[in-house]
């Protein structure tokens, strides 16, 4: 079993710096197989009896959805472009997804390696990214130590916990920002800095801990020496976005802008975005720690209600009203992801805000990035809480000699991490 109260400094360092729970964690570890972490979508029909896409359900087990889709395209004599999918599903688990494929007839199930394409009918447009309801999980947290009853018992105490606070905290999870080298949100902060050559340079040359050591060997040297011939020469292929940088930098050494480039638009998009859910998993944690539990509002707390995009800001006049839908599950708390465009909270909550943007001393406008404008990020705002019925069951884990194995199932909506149920569970670094 784990202390409640010790954040690892993996969570820390990506702005998780509480947890919702006293209950002690379960320790444990997850991905010891794939068959450990079971991710099925979940969305509304919208078959047709014709149409110019055919929607294909897609099993993988142990294999990374773009290098899939890849593929999927060679086999079926495509270009990539024709294939789309709603979300990127994790690697190390066994995941089914719905893909749409272009003007394309596929009549009978294709396997290749460990992927299953099915056809499951036709429709009028694409699937597109976020086109789905959320996803069910099936995780098994493995070696866990502790007989039975006292395993069940810690699951159980973080189970009801959850419940009475009508669910978790909607936090970014390590995904976001590297799982392996957190580093996302690093790189981020520099672009929003307009600091194009400290972008690039921590995205190449920033070690961390659990890299293998030739890895963290080669970063150190260019952030030494700046020589990127010799860089490239020991950077692992596996690496290829940071050998594409190297490779663009030992043609043009003082050209970052450019380096920048040769990543897709999307991943550079991407480094913004996590250094603004960063700057949402302080805010989030900051109110935690301040005692403001997230399914009540508070003076300055803006409340959207489910059914419709109206958003209410809470004022003494309107807080038992707005608390009612709240506990009836009607509505929902929100705080900023914050970007140019963002109008930061009133009140007490505001507060929280505001010290947050503060501390990190980052001026909203920045998210403009005048000096890469492709990626200017007017920000969104997010649910603060993340409803989860968590299910589960304790039982000998035969991986394992004298340990316990935990099954977990619930379901999340899109855009929520599965991480946030887990380290509330586990209490631990997810490993």
């Amino acid at each position: 079993m784990t202390d409640a109260k010790a954040v690892p400094e993996s969570d820390v360092i990506v702005g998780m710096t509480v947890y919702l729970t006293a209950s002690r964690g379960i320790g444990g570890r997850i991905r010891q197989r794939a068959e450990d972490f079971v991710v099925n979508e979940v969305y509304a029909d919208r078959f047709t009896s014709e149409g110019r896409y055919q929607l294909i359900k897609v099993t993988k087990t142990d294999t990374e959805t773009h290098h899939m889709a890849r593929e999927l395209s060679r086999r079926l004599q495509i270009s990539q472009r024709r294939i789309s999918w709603a979300g990127t599903k994790d690697k190390r688990a066994v995941t089914t997804q719905r893909m749409s494929l272009d003007s394309i007839l596929l009549a009978e199930p294709l396997s290749f390696g460990t992927v299953v394409a099915e056809p499951i009918g036709r429709s009028d447009r694409p699937i597109s990214l976020g086109d789905l309801d959320g996803n069910d999980f099936v995780i098994t947290v493995r070696a866990v130590d502790g007989i039975q009853n006292d395993v069940a018992s810690a699951v159980g105490g973080v189970v009801e916990e959850t419940r009475n606070a009508r669910g978790l905290p909607n936090f970014f999870g390590i995904q976001r920002f590297g799982s392996i080298r957190p580093v996302n949100h690093v790189v981020g902060r520099a672009l929003v800095d307009g600091d194009l050559e400290r972008a690039v340079m921590t995205y190449i040359a920033k070690p961390f801990p659990d890299e293998p050591d030739d890895v963290k060997a080669v970063r150190q040297s260019v952030a030494e020496t700046y020589d990127f011939k010799e860089a490239l020469k020991h950077m692992p292929v596996r690496l290829r976005y940071e050998r594409a940088m190297l490779n663009h930098l030992a043609k043009y050494p003082n050209d970052f802008d450019g380096a920048l480039g040769v990543l897709s638009t999307n991943l550079q998009k991407l480094f913004v975005h996590a250094y603004q859910s960063y700057l949402f998993n302080q805010m989030l944690s900051s109110r935690l720690e301040r005692g403001f539990p997230l399914g009540v509002g508070f003076d300055g707390d803006r409340v959207r209600a489910l059914d419709r995009e109206r958003v209410r800001t809470v004022v003494p006049k309107n807080v038992h009203e707005v608390n009612q839908s709240l506990a009836a599950g009607t509505a929902s708390v929100q705080m900023p992801v914050p970007g140019y465009d963002t109008a930061l909270s009133d009140g007490v909550i505001g507060q929280i805000e505001r010290d947050v943007i503060a501390s990190a001393g980052v001026n909203l406008d920045a998210f403009t990035i005048e000096s890469c404008p492709r990626l200017a990020s007017k920000g969104v705002m997010r649910n603060v809480l993340l409803p989860a019925d968590i299910r589960f069951d304790v039982a000998p884990d035969e991986l394992a000699e004298d340990r316990m194995k935990v099954e977990l199932r619930f379901f999340l909506p899109k855009g929520c991490y599965a991480t946030t149920v887990l380290r509330e569970v586990m209490k631990t670094r997810l490993v």
